[in-house]
């Protein structure tokens, strides 16, 4: 049996991973360590109040949506919406919502993008969101640009890996785990601890969104290789690298 690239990613992110990698020849596991639960908040009433929408993630569309009800975006599809990446970017326009700037890199590589095409000191944007975040928009456009965040949805761990995962870890066979969240290299050093696998780390190459999620990984493992830009498109690309020449690793 081949070795795995395992993603850890919330579903449907994490199947999406692994069937990219499946059609590129790389065997691959989706294994969420994380599910999304709408909140529901009280939304502000006038759409007019805002220069635009920030969406980080299409887990903040969905639960954008499900907090407006059934009527659809209504008057916020009116509003330029300001996406993260090009998942996001689809699932908004698929729901109707007007996408004026995709960007790549996560929070980090938006906010730039938002300065060139928000003025400055005009009406803020609404940024709904997650409850718990890996990056601070309101704190990297401020203060020339207000930002008003809301959260929309959270973030809960799943009860455990998936069977498979689980199986694949204990015959060594998981080549290298693909983790985008300081959050999600917790978690997943948590469910090896609790499932008495932490022996397998050595075996295990982290491929890290950031330097920050490489550090919540911790030590131990076999590799961690560290992306220059935290997009999905790269990391799977390292993925794809590592397992084309996984006998010349070592």
């Amino acid at each position: 049996m081949a070795p795995f690239i395992l993603s850890v990613r919330p579903l449907p992110d994490s199947q999406l991973d692994s069937d990219t990698l499946a059609r590129r020849g790389v065997p691959a596991l989706a294994a969420p360590l994380l599910e999304p639960q709408p909140i529901a908040p009280t939304l502000p009433d006038d759409p007019s109040r805002y220069a635009g929408l920030i969406f980080t993630s299409r887990h903040a569309v969905d639960g954008f949506l499900a907090a407006l009800g059934h009527g659809g975006p209504g008057g916020w599809a009116a509003l330029p919406v300001f996406a993260v990446g090009r998942a996001t970017a689809r699932v908004a326009r698929a729901a109707g919502f007007s996408v004026k700037v995709t960007g790549h890199g996560g929070g980090g590589g938006l906010a730039p993008l938002i300065r060139e095409h928000v003025d400055a000191g005009g009406l803020p944007l609404l940024w709904p969101a997650a409850r718990d975040r890996g990056f601070d928009m309101v704190a990297a456009l401020a203060p020339a640009i207000t930002v008003e965040d809301i959260a929309v949805y959270a973030m809960a761990r799943t009860p455990r890996l998936t069977d498979a995962a689980l199986d694949a870890l204990a015959y060594g066979k998981i080549l290298a785990v693909k983790l985008m969240s300081a959050r999600s290299a917790q978690l997943f050093c948590e469910q090896l601890a609790e499932n008495c696998m932490d022996h397998c780390r050595p075996e295990i190459i982290v491929i890290a969104g950031s330097d920050a999620i490489a550090a919540a990984a911790g030590d131990g493992w076999r590799q961690i290789y560290v992306a220059k830009r935290p997009t999905r498109a790269r990391l799977l690309a390292i993925a794809s690298l590592l397992y084309h020449r996984r006998e010349t690793l070592d």
